[in-house]
C-alpha cells in the first residue's frame, strides 16, 4: 500500500513538474517570438520612375541641384529619413505620380534596385576608430574630382593656376603662376575628398610608381590603417547581408585580386570626404556589377553641426538623409549629389575665408566602399609599401641640365 502511495505521489510530481517546464518553454518561446517579429518588422518599398530624361539629367552634371527641387517637382517623392528599399520600375498605369509604396512580391525582374537604407546599424565603437584615422586625411584639397566637384568655379581652383585655358565645364587646362607656361594637364575645382585603400592608376608624380599601389595614406599610416578595419568590415557584413547576390558578384572579384583587396572584404578602395557637396555625377572606376556603400560619420570634435546635404538621385526624385551610423548601399553609376548644407549656428570666426566660403567646416565626414574594376589586371603583382624614389619633377630638372 505505502508502495503503491509513493508511486502516486512520484507521478503527479512528474507530471507537474513537466507541466511547469512545458509553460517555462512557451513562456520563452512566445518572448523568442516577440522578439524575432519586432526584427522583422517589414521594410517599406517604395518603387519610382524617371522624372527627368537622360538628356536632361546629362546636361545637368557637375551642377548643384537643391532640395527645393525633391519638395516642389510634382512626381518627385523628395526625402528619405528611415528604413526603405528603393526600386526603379517602368511608368505605367498603377504609379501614376511618379512613385508609390508597394511590397516585396510585387518587384519584377525588370525592376532595378536603386538603393538600401538603414538607420543606426553601425555602432560608434566602430564609426570613432574611424574617424580617428581618416579625419586629418579627409580634410585634404585635391583637384581631380571632375565633375563631382561642381561647375568651375575661382574660388575653388588651386593656387598654381594664374589663367584658364579652353575651359570646360568642371576641367580645365591653365596657365602656371610659377612659369607662366601651359600645363600639360586639366584641372578642376578643388574638393576635402580623398581615396585610401589601393588604386589602379600609378601615383602621376613619380616616374617608377606601379599600376596599382597602395595609397600614399595607406603606405604611410599603416597604424592608423589598420585601426579602421573593424569599420571597414562591419560595413562588408551589411553589405552581404544587405545586397547578396550583388556582394558575392563583388567578392569573387575581390577575391581574385587578394594582394590589392582590404583585409578579406568586398573592397579595394575608399573615398572619405569631409563637409563636402557633390555635384551631379556617376561615379566611374568601381566595378558595374557592384554597388556603392555609402557611410556619414560626425565628427564630435567639430561644433559646426548642419542639416542637409542629403545624398540625391534627381533623375527618380528621391533623395535620402544619411546621418551618424546609417549605412546607405545605392547604385552609384546613377546620377547622384549632395544638397546644400543648412548651417545649425556656432562661431565660424575663426574659419579660414577659404574654407566659409566653400562650408568645407561642417562635422559631417562621409565614406564611399567600393571595389575599383582595374584591379583586376593586377591580380598577379605584389603590393609595394616603399615610396617611389624617381618625382617626375627631378628627372626633367635633371634633364635639363
Amino acid at each position: 500500500m505505502l508502495k503503491k502511495t509513493l508511486s502516486k505521489h512520484k507521478k503527479t510530481s512528474l507530471r507537474k513538474h513537466k507541466h511547469k517546464n512545458k509553460k517555462r518553454r512557451s513562456r520563452k518561446k512566445s518572448k523568442h517570438n516577440t522578439k524575432r517579429k519586432k526584427t522583422e518588422t517589414p521594410i517599406k518599398i517604395l518603387f519610382v520612375t524617371t522624372i527627368m530624361t537622360d538628356k536632361a539629367i546629362k546636361e545637368k552634371e557637375g551642377e548643384y541641384i537643391d532640395f527645393s527641387y525633391y519638395t516642389k517637382h510634382p512626381k518627385a517623392f523628395g526625402l528619405c529619413s528611415e528604413d526603405v528599399d528603393v526600386y526603379i520600375t517602368e511608368p505605367n498605369s498603377s504609379i501614376p505620380n511618379g512613385w508609390r509604396f508597394g511590397y516585396k512580391h510585387e518587384i519584377k525582374s525588370t525592376d532595378q534596385l536603386l538603393l538600401k537604407f538603414r538607420k543606426n546599424v553601425i555602432s560608434k565603437k566602430f564609426t570613432d576608430k574611424a574617424l580617428k584615422a581618416f579625419r586629418k586625411q579627409s580634410k585634404v584639397l585635391h583637384d581631380n574630382r571632375g565633375a563631382s566637384g561642381g561647375l568651375l568655379d575661382s574660388n575653388k581652383l588651386p593656387n598654381y593656376v594664374a589663367k584658364h585655358v579652353s575651359p570646360g565645364r568642371f576641367r580645365t587646362k591653365f596657365i602656371r603662376k610659377s612659369d607662366n607656361q601651359k600645363s600639360q594637364t586639366l584641372t578642376s575645382n578643388l574638393a576635402p575628398s580623398n581615396i585610401v585603400g589601393f588604386y589602379d592608376k600609378p601615383d602621376r608624380n613619380f616616374v617608377d610608381s606601379p599600376p596599382c599601389r597602395l595609397t600614399a595614406f595607406t603606405r604611410d599610416h599603416p597604424s592608423l590603417w589598420k585601426d579602421s578595419l573593424p569599420f571597414i568590415k562591419r560595413c562588408d557584413r551589411l553589405f552581404k547581408k544587405l545586397i547578396p547576390k550583388r556582394y558575392k558578384k563583388q567578392k569573387n572579384k575581390a577575391d581574385k585580386i587578394n594582394t590589392f583587396r582590404i583585409d578579406d572584404t568586398a573592397f579595394t578602395t575608399l573615398t572619405i570626404n569631409y563637409s563636402w557637396r557633390t555635384g551631379c555625377h556617376k561615379d566611374s572606376g568601381d566595378l558595374d556589377e557592384g554597388f556603392g556603400n555609402l557611410v556619414v560619420i560626425e565628427d564630435d570634435d567639430n561644433p559646426h553641426s548642419y542639416e542637409g546635404c542629403y545624398l540625391g538621385f534627381p533623375q527618380y526624385g528621391v533623395c535620402v538623409d544619411v546621418r551618424q551610423g546609417d549605412f546607405l548601399a545605392m547604385n552609384v553609376h546613377e546620377w547622384h549629389c549632395n544638397t546644400e548644407f543648412i548651417d545649425l549656428g556656432g562661431d565660424t570666426s575663426n574659419i579660414k575665408p577659404n574654407i566659409l566660403k566653400n562650408k568645407w567646416y561642417f562635422n559631417r565626414l562621409s565614406l564611399v566602399l567600393y571595389l575599383r574594376k582595374k584591379m583586376l589586371r593586377c591580380k598577379g603583382l605584389k603590393t609595394n609599401k616603399k615610396t617611389p624614389s624617381m618625382s617626375r619633377l627631378k628627372l626633367k630638372q635633371s634633364r635639363s641640365k
